[in-house]
């Protein structure tokens, strides 16, 4: 039986003067996380029995009961002081305060008041100190962040409350633990890294679904309120579209007959050697384990991982899967492959499939899928996207999902409510696509997210063309391994979670033609000739370069030849809806299933490396870090039976490699280290030939080895090289620190310490002018997201036409979001993204725009209103203009 004073707490209140009984509340959120737990599979639980020492059934009755406690500092006068109403009702019942707590705004969380008081409650009941204050820490950062030393610092006896207050909290959280039946205090445990990080997100997430339930009377039966809760809980679950978790297949299935869909009754599916030897590895697979592929393009490598989804995923009954891309692009790509991978599986209940970027909104085969309750489902596709799980925070938390690699690891960085991410992709498969892609930062960060996943029992899927050895070694590091075996390229090298050798073994790739490498100088003058030349003779020819001024300048000299041949321009500084127009005409063109011109020229940057399935006759490339020369060179001759007139021979031109003395590399140097550039050119400059896919790990090793390269006598070399090395020492050294101190600690920790924070990162929500997609994941350039809108008479309009005007209000419409993100566009140009940006500031000033517009509309609450007057907008010192062929130029 509760006591008045305890019955008399509150914990919400609504404007009606409904209330709920903070007993109830908690009541509420063990419910949903003992009802989340039912639906998770066995091993979740089993993980939570580990942290704890203890049965698995004694070990959910501690942790929904912790999760429960994550409000008791609402028994204080810190909290019960914030509602006129309640507080009447609780000094009535005899909980009072003589000197007042400090009142709002300025008033002391009660987050901060729960991990104050848990820690000496759960000592008296048999607890190890350390581990009672790692525990209250974890359900104390429930609303997103963890507490600082100072806010724990001010939990002083005026804001928790002494004698009375001392009192009901123990008969509060006594009451909960009687309820959940919880038995004897853990055995011995400390509680940090992956234990805490899986309580603070179970706990958090039983918090958003226990406060969505209605307000319930709470009576004196508690376990009768509770059982109730349970149902509650499990209808709410329903209703979000989360089901019980259950592997794909129940029983093993061969690979061939997994992808029979992607074949015809004239050409069956056949597996490739890189997915035979995947599938003979998991054949016996049991627990965790990594799998970093290493293959030229085309080796099937997607297919591969997705089967070993499938294995890992029956062997371990991991929750589901999670596959990272480096872009937007190649994430929309690889959604539509899982959606076709998932649907054609036929399980009971179509699975859950999320796509997860800051612009998935105007992705419509995603919108397609979407549900939402109470509203009948139109989708015939045999997936679907519960609409509750499309929110940013809560996308990891469904079953499978596609996305950029910056989702997930936001989740081992310290932004608001990363531990949801991180309990999202525990326990899971979670696949990282072209992890050669990413610089010295990021890649820092995807060890540490590679560490927590191995901590968290979630198995990893690695995939790569090729990877320089310190980077491979690195990554195995991260897993958990010691030391490894060695085998040729291509190669596939794994590790089971609890092993400290990592193994390796080779397959057999698919014969690929020998690129005849030929030189030429880097002006551009010398670049359009030797195009126009290879292009008369007929076929495709691709002109690869590396800035996008450089695209629009040889454009601008090819376009208006006299041969006929059709010329085309394809970079990322086009308007939204502008760029995919370009990328549906390039692959209508250029791709698989294209209507090749007889004589054409593509004028590309780098936007074509990776996410298109591309095939060109001839290749002109700028010089570049040797894996990217490959990568695009892998769109050169790359698809079979394909007829190119004279071009029999894939010929690979590079611009720069033609040259007296030390080269420069003009404008790339800005994009790239001059010491890779220098390598890179010095293991090309000798060659004439390139054997794929014998050459590929050759070449990368060659550039990337901590052994100096063969060099040329001139003394002139000795020095560039030295000077470009120390240059790029320093500034990886300092990336691979950032890395290191910017990710949120590390899984064998045992103190968990106050996370470390960002200069300027607000305690509750990234900057407005952050892309949350992108915070603090990569370096480079900070960006802005400018919206391309244009001045038609006294009107600013979404088209120069004038038919459609803006709106500047700061919740719209999905509709009108969707048209106004269409027009997007991100620049990284120094003069827009300095000071804050100042320039698009001032302009917004400029043109009587609000200062803050669409500020609680997500898909622009990040963007920038750019008027343009007859094309032309003045930020500052810089004119922006639109060209309607070269995109957007900058002039002084």
């Amino acid at each position: 039986m509760l006591s008045e004073a305890a019955k008399t707490l509150w914990a919400k209140s609504e404007k009606d003067g409904a209330w709920h009984p903070l007993l109830a509340h908690m009541l509420d959120v063990a419910a949903c996380a003992e009802a989340i737990l039912e639906r998770e599979p066995e091993k979740t639980l089993e993980l939570y029995a580990g942290d704890l020492n203890l049965p698995p059934e004694q070990a959910k009755a501690w942790v929904c009961a912790l999760a429960g406690l994550h409000d008791i500092g609402k028994a204080s006068p810190a909290f019960q002081q914030k509602w006129p109403a309640g507080k009447e009702r609780v000094w009535q019942a005899g909980l009072t305060w003589t000197t007042p707590p400090t009142a709002p705004p300025d008033d002391v969380s009660h987050s901060a008041i729960s991990e104050a008081v848990l820690p000496d409650l759960l000592e008296a009941r048999g607890w190890v100190r350390r581990a009672a204050e790692n525990v209250a820490a974890a359900v104390g950062e429930h609303h997103g962040f963890r507490t600082a030393q100072q806010d724990l610092d001010s939990v002083t006896g005026k804001e928790k409350g002494r004698g009375a207050w001392d009192e009901v909290r123990r008969e509060l959280f006594e009451a909960v633990l009687e309820v959940l039946g919880v038995g004897e205090a853990p055995g011995v445990c400390i509680y940090g890294g992956a234990a805490f990080e899986r309580l603070a997100g179970l706990t958090s997430f039983a918090d958003w679904i226990g406060s969505s339930l209605e307000f319930h009377p709470l009576g004196d039966d508690l376990a009768g309120y509770y059982r109730k809760a349970k149902e509650r809980a499990g209808k709410k679950l329903d209703e979000i579209g989360w089901f019980r978790r259950e592997p794909l297949l129940r029983e093993p299935k061969g690979l061939e007959e997994v992808f029979s869909y992607l074949g015809t009754p004239e050409e069956p599916f056949r597996a490739r050697p890189l997915q035979r030897e995947v599938e003979r590895l998991l054949q016996g697979a049991r627990g965790p384990a990594m799998l970093l592929i290493e293959a030229p393009m085309g080796e099937g490598k997607t297919e591969a991982a997705l089967y070993a989804h499938l294995r890992l995923q029956a062997a371990n009954q991991h929750r589901g899967l999670y596959l990272a891309l480096p872009t937007q692009a190649t994430g929309n790509l690889m959604f539509e492959r899982v959606k076709a991978f998932l649907a054609q599986l036929g399980s009971e209940r179509k699975p859950d499939l999320q796509l997860l970027h800051g612009a998935s909104e105007l992705q419509e085969s995603y919108q397609k899928i979407i549900v939402r309750p109470n509203m009948p489902s139109q989708n015939e596709e045999g997936v679907e996207a519960q609409v509750w799980f499309s929110h940013r925070k809560r996308g990891l938390l469904s079953e499978y999902g596609v996305g950029t690699v910056d989702q997930a690891l936001l989740g081992v960085l310290p932004t608001k409510h990363h531990f949801v991410r991180l309990w999202g992709l525990g326990n899971r498969v979670v696949v990282l696509d072209e992890v050669h892609a990413y610089d010295t930062y990021t890649s820092g960060l995807i060890e540490a997210l590679v560490r927590w996943l191995h901590a968290l029992d979630s198995s990893v899927v690695l995939m790569s063309a090729t990877l320089p050895r310190v980077k491979r070694e690195a990554l195995l590091r991260a897993y958990g391994a010691e030391a490894w075996d060695e085998a040729c390229y291509p190669r596939i090298s794994w590790i089971q979670k609890g092993e400290r050798k990592a193994h390796a073994t080779s397959f057999e790739a698919r014969p690929q033609p020998t690129l005849t490498l030929r030189p030429t100088r880097l002006e551009i003058e010398n670049l359009e000739r030797s195009a126009l030349e290879q292009a008369r003779l007929g076929g495709c020819v691709a002109c690869i370069v590396n800035t996008v001024q450089r695209a629009q300048e040889l454009y601008q000299r090819l376009v208006d030849n006299q041969d006929g041949i059709e010329v085309s321009l394809f970079h990322a500084r086009y308007p939204l809806e502008e760029r995919l127009v370009r990328e549906r005409a390039v692959v209508a063109k250029f791709g698989k299933e294209g209507q090749r011109p007889p004589k054409a020229i593509l004028v590309a940057t780098q936007v074509v490396e990776q996410s298109l399935d591309l095939d060109f006759d001839v290749m002109f490339t700028d010089l570049a870090p040797i894996d990217l020369v490959l990568q695009r060179a892998g769109r050169l001759h790359r698809h079979q039976g394909r007829e190119r007139g004279p071009h029999t021979e894939p010929v690979l031109w590079v611009a720069g490699l033609e040259a007296e003395g030390v080269p420069g590399f003009g404008d790339a140097e800005r994009i790239y280290e001059r010491y890779v550039l220098l390598r890179s050119w010095l293991a090309l400059k000798h060659r004439t030939q390139i054997a794929l896919p014998d050459d590929i790990d050759r070449l990368v090793q060659d550039v990337y080895s901590e052994e100096p390269p063969r060099l040329p006598e001139e003394e002139e070399w000795k020095k560039a090289l030295k000077e470009a090395q120390e240059a790029m020492n320093r500034r990886e050294s300092r990336d691979r620190d950032e890395a290191f101190y910017a990710a949120f600690g590390l899984p064998n920790q045992t103190k968990w310490l106050e996370p470390p924070s960002f200069p300027g990162l607000p305690d509750d929500e990234p900057n407005p002018d952050d892309d949350p997609d992108l915070l603090h994941t990569r370096k480079g350039s900070p960006s802005a997201t400018v919206v391309l809108l244009h001045k038609v008479g006294n009107r600013v309009c979404l088209d120069d036409a004038g038919r459609e005007e803006a709106s500047f209000a700061s919740k719209l419409e999905l509709s009108q979001a969707k048209r106004l993100f269409a027009r997007s566009v991100k620049l990284s140009r120094w003069e827009l993204v300095q000071n804050s940006f100042q320039a698009l500031r001032e302009h917004r000033k400029a043109q009587g725009l609000p200062a803050k517009p669409w500020s609680e509309t997500p898909l622009l609450a990040h963007a920038h209103p750019v008027v343009l007057e007859g094309g032309r907008a003045v930020l500052g010192e810089l004119v922006l203009e639109l060209h309607p062929e070269l995109g957007i130029v900058y002039r002084r």
